[in-house]
C-alpha cells in the first residue's frame, strides 16, 4: 500500500489518498478537490470510498465535489454525523458555513472496502465521533485530529470533551504495535515515539 499525503486549504489539513494497485481511498479531503483529482488521474488511480476521521470543516470541505465527480460511497463514525449537516459544528461557520449535501455510512470497528481492510479505532475528546483508522498489516494510523506528533487535538470546541481525550490517549497507550503515524496536521510521527515524547501521552 502505497500513500500520498496532501496539504490542503487555509487550515493546511492533511488529505490522504492511499492505493494499492490501481485502487484508492481518499482519507479527510477537506479542501481544493481539484488537487486531488489531480493527484488521482496521475497516477491512473480510481477511488473506491472516502473515510473521515472526523467532521470538522477541514475535513470534509471537498467531499461533495468528489462525490459528485466519483459517485463513491462516504464513511464516517456515526457520533460525527450530526456535524457534517451543521455548520456550527462542523466550524464552518467561522469563515463559509457549509454542510455536506452527501449521505454519509456509518464506520463499525472493522471495515472491507476492495483490497482494503481497516480497523477503526473511536477515539472521541476532538469531536464525539473522532476515529483513528488503523492498517495493521501495513502498520499505518491515519489519527485524524486525535493526536499529533508532540500534541493533541483541541478539545474546547461544541462535542469535545477533554475527559474523554484522556481515556482515548490511554487506548492509544495500549496499542502495542508500532504504527506510522499520519496526522490531520503537522508532521509525521510513529506511535512509539508519541508514547516517548508526546507530553499528553508521557503524563498518563
Amino acid at each position: 500500500m502505497k500513500v500520498i499525503q496532501l496539504t490542503l486549504g487555509m487550515m493546511q489539513s492533511h488529505c490522504y489518498i492511499i492505493y494499492k494497485h490501481n485502487q484508492a481511498i481518499i482519507i479527510d479531503p477537506g479542501d481544493e478537490p481539484e488537487i486531488i483529482q489531480m493527484h488521482l488521474s496521475q497516477n491512473q488511480l480510481n477511488p473506491i470510498a472516502i473515510m473521515l476521521t472526523h467532521g470538522h470543516f477541514d475535513h470534509i470541505g471537498a467531499v461533495d465535489y468528489l462525490v459528485d465527480l466519483y459517485h463513491i460511497p462516504v464513511y464516517l463514525h456515526q457520533d460525527d454525523e450530526k456535524m457534517v449537516y451543521d455548520s456550527q459544528l462542523n466550524l464552518s461557520y467561522f469563515n463559509q458555513p457549509f454542510v455536506l449535501k452527501s449521505k454519509v455510512q456509518h464506520m463499525g470497528k472493522e471495515i472491507t472496502l476492495g483490497d482494503f481492510y481497516f480497523n477503526i479505532i473511536h477515539a472521541p475528546g476532538h469531536s464525539e465521533g473522532s476515529v483513528l483508522i488503523l492498517c495493521k498489516e501495513e502498520h499505518i494510523l491515519f489519527s485524524g485530529d486525535v493526536i499529533f506528533k508532540d500534541s493533541i487535538g483541541r478539545c474546547d470546541f461544541p462535542g469535545s470533551s477533554f475527559k474523554q481525550m484522556q481515556q482515548s490517549l490511554n487506548t492509544i497507550k495500549e496499542i502495542k504495535v508500532d504504527y506510522v503515524l499520519y496526522p490531520g496536521h503537522g508532521l509525521q510521527s510513529t506511535l512509539q515515539n508519541e508514547k516517548k515524547h508526546n507530553p499528553y501521552l508521557s503524563s498518563i
